[in-house]
């Protein structure tokens, strides 16, 4: 049983009859109805030390702001504003007392930027550190984006650049000194949750379906679309890379856009919009100074489909990161 086949058994076990349960499991946060048309948006998060992150190369305060990042990055998907948080914390008992030290200040590092508070949680001795961080946030039911709203004919945007945190993570893992590769490490360590544009597509009606970039472009499109029985075409040609990617990414893999569509932790925002909110799409990005490119369409059938510059389809076998598999 993969990740997606487990998540499809426990929200086929756990479905919510109460009506204040506007969204269960299967997005990127819950959605409770609180009162008139607020609702109450909560999200959780796992980073496991061997699965999420290595301790030798990512320090406690540089884990402590990505647990932030990475939790308010799934509220800003669904179009809505984090307020608070609750976290988890299990690490080895020797050096306790200085590791929660310095994940706190990567915490409140993460709380300042993003307007949060951490109001409560739990610590626990581990020899394995983890962190599980949850965050609740607030929207207008009426603004509220999820991931099943995608329409045949929407085009496909996506916020920034792809594959900089997977290039990150392989500078790290094989030559941490190359020369240029700051950023992408960087983009690994600290990613950049897209909360201003997550709020205004929504606010505008822009976005029919939105989802952070956590699994990859290939798995996340793909959650997008094929709940409503639908494909998506996507140009190459088309994806935003950086110039650290453009230059670097080559030493490390053969097909330097199989690591852009699959390597994960991108934490951009991917959305469908249809054609007619283009010139909107492009008002967001100006007014929140953030790139959004168009690189895709969504279509009648059913997969995601690559095609290179030439109109050739591209055939790839992997869509991303799945636990369990």
């Amino acid at each position: 049983m993969g990740e997606e086949d487990a998540l499809r058994f426990l929200a086929d076990r756990f479905k919510a009859t109460q009506k204040e349960v506007l969204m269960g499991i299967g997005d990127d946060s819950a959605v409770l109805k609180l009162r008139d048309k607020t609702c109450l948006v909560a999200s959780t998060d796992t980073l496991v030390e061997g699965v999420h992150f290595r301790a030798e190369t990512q320090t406690p305060r540089q884990l402590g702001k990505k647990a932030v990042c990475v939790a308010v990055s799934d509220i800003g998907a669904m179009g809505a504003v984090p307020r608070y948080l609750l976290c988890s914390l299990g690490c080895r008992g020797a050096g306790a007392g200085e590791f929660i030290e310095e994940f706190s200040r990567g915490v409140e590092d993460g709380c300042r930027e993003f307007d949060v508070s951490l109001v409560g949680g739990n610590l626990s001795e581990s020899q394995t550190i983890f962190v599980n961080m949850t965050a609740l946030g607030e929207v207008v039911g009426d603004d509220m984006v999820l991931r099943s709203g995608a329409a045949e004919g929407d085009g496909i945007y996506v916020t920034g650049t792809l594959g900089d945190s997977a290039l990150g993570l392989r500078i790290l893992s094989s030559d941490p000194g190359i020369d240029g590769g700051e950023i992408a490490v960087s983009r690994h360590i600290e990613p950049t949750p897209r909360l201003a544009v997550g709020r205004m597509v929504a606010e505008r009606g822009i976005a029919t379906s939105m989802i952070d970039i956590s699994d990859g472009l290939f798995c996340d499109l793909e959650k997008l679309t094929s709940e409503r029985g639908l494909g998506a075409e996507v140009n190459l040609g088309s994806l935003p890379l950086s110039r650290c990617f453009l230059s670097l990414s080559a030493r490390f893999c053969e097909d330097v856009y199989l690591l852009a569509v699959s390597g994960g932790e991108d934490y951009e925002l991917l959305f469908t919009s249809p054609e007619d909110k283009r010139i909107a799409v492009d008002e967001v990005s100006r007014l929140c100074g953030v790139a959004i490119s168009k690189i895709g369409s969504v279509t009648g059938g059913r997969g995601v489909r690559f095609f290179d510059e030439g109109g050739e389809e591209v055939f790839y076998d992997t869509g991303g990161f799945e636990h369990f598999c």
